[in-house]
């Protein structure tokens, strides 16, 4: 193995493709009623191989994976593997007991999703009635079962204006980490392109993010959103040095409901099947051509390849594949980017 190879820190297992929400913004465009492609022999052995490779965090993901039937056992077997399991969810199927049967099993923590700072808001984005009550409940429900959660929130047109309201709303409910992410409008989220920030607004945006990070009680971290790391540094915050950029084919790595290795979920290409490549996990992520061309600086294309601050942020590849249709592309809601195509 090349000595300068990262190991996955993070792995994300989408182990279903079914949720009850039909969220505007969703990547996978979860639907209610399916059949998983993947067994329980064929995920045991996915986080078999992947354990094998490194140790790390291991977020069950969906759609929800509450709705398959073998979560308890999956979570369990991950656990015995020397993994961290938490689970991403919406919130469906989880009350006390659930929580405390997860949490037998070996579960570490939760993540819940609140889109907006009241029930109107929050369940028009998730496009159910209920979204913003099975939050609640299973927050309520992770309280009394003593166990961790943090609350995530798309960053849309829609909701920018309330960032400090769905933080505070946060640190309220007793989360340990606010964790906003930005719109990638893949899947669902293909249809609300119009809801990305522009360029001076996501600057804006950093920039009170930034004052957030600096004021909070809890932890507050960004998704999707690299330049963050350039901010961070820029305004000094403390343990800047800790932001990072992207992490696609780095720290992070996503494997799909069909076995797929990707960079993250929101960038839907294949660094190579893991069923129909017999489960070689460690051959895929140091050797795939994409992976390995995405660590490759040098290949960058347009101004995020031109900007001094590459090697920190690397930039959306996912938003710069939308985008441009290259990978490698710039990532079009960059204000630096916009200023360098006016010549600033």
């Amino acid at each position: 193995m090349n000595p300068t190879l990262i190991k996955p820190k993070v792995a994300a297992f989408e182990v279903t493709g079914r949720c009850v929400l039909h969220c505007r913004h969703c990547r996978a465009a979860a639907v209610e009623h399916g059949t998983d492609p993947l067994d329980t022999t064929a995920c045991k052995a996915i986080l078999r191989k992947v354990a094998d490779y490194t140790r790390c965090l291991l977020i069950f993901t969906g759609g929800e994976p509450m709705m398959r039937e073998d979560i308890f056992d999956l979570v369990a077997y991950s656990r015995s593997l020397g993994q961290r399991p938490v689970m991403a969810t919406c919130g469906a199927g989880l009350d006390r007991q659930t929580m405390l049967e997860l949490k037998k099993r070996g579960l570490l923590s939760f993540s819940f999703s609140l889109d907006g700072a009241d029930s109107l808001a929050h369940d028009s984005f998730r496009q159910h009635e209920r979204a913003f009550a099975l939050v609640m409940q299973a927050v309520q429900a992770a309280n009394d079962a003593g166990i961790r959660f943090q609350i995530n929130t798309t960053l849309t047109r829609l909701n920018v204006d309330s960032l400090e309201s769905i933080a505070a709303l946060a640190v309220s409910l007793g989360a340990t980490c606010w964790n906003p992410f930005v719109l990638v409008p893949v899947g669902r989220g293909d249809a609300i392109r119009q809801l990305l920030l522009e360029p001076q607004e996501y600057e804006r945006v950093l920039e009170r993010l930034a004052d957030l990070k600096a004021t909070l009680p809890i932890e507050m971290r960004l998704t999707c959103g690299p330049q963050f790391a350039r901010v961070a540094r820029q305004r000094h915050l403390p343990k800047a040095e800790k932001v990072g950029g992207c992490l696609a084919a780095t720290e992070f790595v996503f494997i799909s409901r069909k076995g797929d290795v990707q960079t993250c979920g929101f960038l839907e290409l294949s660094a190579g099947n893991l069923v129909k490549e017999n489960y070689t996990f460690g051959h895929i992520w140091e050797r795939s051509p994409l992976l390995c061309g995405l660590r490759d600086l040098s290949r960058y294309e347009g101004a995020c390849g031109r900007c001094e601050y590459v090697k920190l942020c690397r930039g959306c590849r996912a938003r710069a594949l939308s985008a441009s249709g290259s990978v490698y592309g710039e990532d079009p809601i960059c204000l630096r980017a916009q200023q360098k195509k006016e010549g600033r």
